[in-house]
């Protein structure tokens, strides 16, 4: 499958596209800046200039799968957070499904909510959580993964996962990333929104179990 990455430059989304790179998939990086290209370059990944803010149909030509990386970051006011995490991410949504693409993993976040208040970062709540409910709505084979607190250790290969987990955590990017790319290969994951937190479980058999026997995964 040729995957376009959405925020491929990022701390997660770079770590996806190395993962891709040794794996059965072909990544192609989406960028913003040219200058970045090298960097993919030497991994001998493809690069597509364009922003989540402008169309983003040329960047979809030949692509079979999407992984959405992309995040506006903590630096960023409200209004960029709205304009790539809520606004950005709808917007690709619209442009995979008219390029007739099935495939769609979502990085989310826990607490995703369209109707957050009361937290230092409710407007990036409310921002992904639009997101997430407008691609739960849409006819793609979508998985919205939702994450807790993102670490840069070294990763454990171990996780904790469950459509609701009933408690907070973190989880390294670089299991985040392992993931968001088995996603690609694992039907119990489409059309599914879970979180995930380090914990005991191997990915993979955390993955291949999701929503087994009516449960929630493991926790």
């Amino acid at each position: 499958m040729r995957v376009l990455v959405i925020g491929a430059n990022g701390k997660t989304g770079f770590r996806v596209v190395e993962l891709l790179v040794g794996g059965d998939h072909e990544p192609v990086a989406m960028i913003r800046d040219p200058r970045q290209a090298e960097r993919f370059e030497a991994l001998g990944v493809g690069t597509v200039v364009a922003d989540l803010e402008q169309p983003l149909d040329p960047a979809l030509v030949g692509c079979e799968g999407v992984i959405f990386a992309a995040g506006s970051g903590s630096s960023t006011g409200p209004e960029k957070t709205l304009a790539v995490d809520r606004d950005g991410a709808v917007a690709s949504i619209a442009a995979v499904e008219s390029a007739g693409i099935e495939r769609y993993i979502m990085l989310s976040s826990m607490r995703a909510d369209p109707a957050s208040e009361g937290h230092a970062i409710s407007h990036y709540y409310r921002a992904k959580g639009v997101a997430d409910r407008h691609l739960a709505r849409s006819d793609l084979d979508f998985s919205i993964v939702r994450p807790g607190r993102l670490s840069d250790e070294e990763g454990t290969g171990e996780i904790d996962i469950a459509e609701s987990l009933g408690r907070r955590g973190s989880i390294t990017r670089d299991d985040l990333a392992r993931v968001l790319v088995r996603c690609l290969d694992e039907p119990r994951t489409i059309r599914r929104t879970f979180e995930v937190l380090n914990g005991r479980v191997p990915i993979d058999s955390a993955l291949s179990s999701l929503g087994a026997s009516g449960g929630g995964g493991h926790r």
